[in-house]
């Protein structure tokens, strides 16, 4: 018999002979949208493309599955690979779900709990509502953001790029506050610019109901804190509970055990890793864009974004993520 220390050396050498590493790819909605400044977005038809390309490449496995089944994987074998999406947006219950159902793919959704069946939209979506849609706009916004004034010229709608730039400054500093900072400033954006901040259709988070709809055997659900802050800008006590109470809540939703974690805009520290260990979680995944190496840390996982690609720019990019 040959020693356990040589068997995992020879199954380590085996699967760098087969090839690829596994991947974790990291989406965040399935929709046509006609403003989409992050590049959430991939539309219905690219993204079934997509998922079709990835199964004739690889094998789609449970998150939670992924580093068990890359240890006993052979050379003989394809290499690994598993599905996730942040947030909780409703058009991936409505879009993605049933292109993942007809194609048998297996997914986590890694759900942000307290934005789930409020008449809200996340909080970036509106920003980018008042900002890049609405066409008429007062000429200048002051705010006070972390202890003094702030002052910004806004652009006529016509400037799409000067509106734009207006947009990311104010993300920027909306996007390290407090949760009820960030959505007293929204309300002052919202009389501001007149416009109507409640969610709408093609924006809003899933209600409940399809939260527990949508976690079966095909897919399964993960923690992505409370509110979505930028966990390490925020104290111990608070980064615990936002990610301990969006597991609890997670698991009262679904009624099932929840394992993994993914950190918000992928911000963690180690004092968020200790939360995320004493939380109870497995599996952590960060936006790190790499494959998951030989000796990976199960509490900082690295993901790789998938655009809005078509099916050959999306295995280019899946396989050398550093493009």
């Amino acid at each position: 018999m040959i020693p356990l220390p040589m068997r995992r050396l020879k199954r380590s050498i085996e699967r760098w002979i087969s090839g690829a590493d596994p991947i974790i790819l990291m989406y965040h909605r399935v929709a046509d949208i006609p403003v989409d400044p992050w590049g959430l977005a991939v539309h219905p038809v690219r993204f079934e493309k997509q998922i079709t390309r990835l199964k004739r490449s690889r094998r789609v496995v449970h998150l939670h599955e992924l580093l068990d089944l890359e240890r006993s994987r052979t050379p003989s074998e394809k290499p690994l690979a598993a599905v996730t999406f942040d947030d909780g947006y409703h058009d991936v219950y409505l879009n993605a779900r049933p292109i993942l159902q007809r194609l048998d793919c297996p997914m986590t959704l890694f759900v942000t709990t307290e934005i789930i069946g409020t008449a809200r939209e996340f909080w970036w979506d509106a920003l980018a509502r008042v900002l890049l849609e609405a066409e008429y706009l007062p000429d200048s916004l002051t705010l006070h953001v972390g202890g003094k004034d702030c002052h910004w010229r806004v652009p006529p709608f016509s400037n799409l790029q000067g509106r734009d730039r207006v947009f990311r400054e104010i993300w920027g500093a909306l996007r390290v506050l407090p949760h009820q900072a960030q959505r007293q400033l929204l309300t002052k954006i919202g009389i501001w610019s007149s416009c109507d901040l409640s969610a709408r259709e093609m924006h809003r988070a899933m209600t409940a109901q399809e939260v527990r709809n949508i976690s079966d055997d095909l897919i399964t659900i993960g923690a992505h804190t409370l509110t979505h802050p930028t966990l390490p800008a925020h104290s111990a006590d608070i980064q615990f509970r936002e990610i301990a109470d969006s597991r609890r809540a997670c698991e009262e939703i679904t009624g099932t055990a929840v394992r993994a974690f993914a950190y918000p805009f992928g911000d963690h520290s180690d004092v968020t890793v200790r939360a995320v260990r004493e939380a109870g979680f497995e599996l952590a995944c960060t936006v790190d864009a790499r494959s998951v190496g030989h000796n990976p840390v199960p509490l900082t996982l690295p993901r790789i974004y998938v655009g809005n690609w078509e099916a050959d720019e999306f295995q280019m990019r899946i396989e050398d993520p550093s493009l």
